[in-house]
């Protein structure tokens, strides 16, 4: 009897680990260069980004990080981009993620080295760096850094490429 309270017991810990795996865990998940993170679709090939955008006549949205020691990156993904209002806004954009570990094992050297490369094109001098350029690649708006976990500024970003871009 003793043996199938604790099998019974040791089913209903693991299911339960199981229901709060499903729950909590973040997935990311590469299809095509895109990177698919909590319902946004990133681009992490510029150029392909940059034909969509061409061909949708859709401006886009160039975010800079350094995911594996970026502080403020990470803490822009959780106040700005992991947010339903940016999930919203960010439907009139075409959206381009542009890594830059430290860590070999996160992007390939190719993809690191192009990154990079774009990184000085665009004169960028902090991260996180998030650029607005239009369907060309032509930048229009710009907003480096993010302190203090506020992220007005970055709205206020949103609202000016509204102007800019007549959304």
């Amino acid at each position: 009897m003793m043996k199938y309270f604790v099998l019974l017991l040791f089913l209903v810990a693991t299911f339960g680990l199981i229901a709060q795996d499903e729950n909590n865990t973040r997935y990311e998940v590469e299809i095509e260069n895109q990177i698919t993170v909590d319902s946004l679709d990133w681009y992490t090939d510029f150029d392909k980004a940059l034909k969509h955008a061409g061909k949708s006549r859709k401006p886009m949205l160039v975010y800079f990080s350094g995911s594996d020691w970026c502080t403020p990156c990470k803490n822009l993904e959780q106040k700005f981009f992991n947010t339903p209002r940016f999930i919203n806004e960010s439907q009139n954009y075409i959206l381009v993620y542009l890594d830059i570990p430290f860590r070999d094992d996160i992007v390939s050297p190719q993809e690191k080295k192009a990154n990079k490369k774009l990184f000085e094109k665009y004169n960028n001098s902090r991260y996180p760096t998030l650029l607005a350029l239009d369907h060309k690649g032509k930048e229009k708006n710009r907003i480096e850094n993010f302190s203090g976990g506020d992220a007005r500024y970055h709205w206020n970003f949103m609202a000016e490429n509204e102007k800019i871009f007549r959304f």
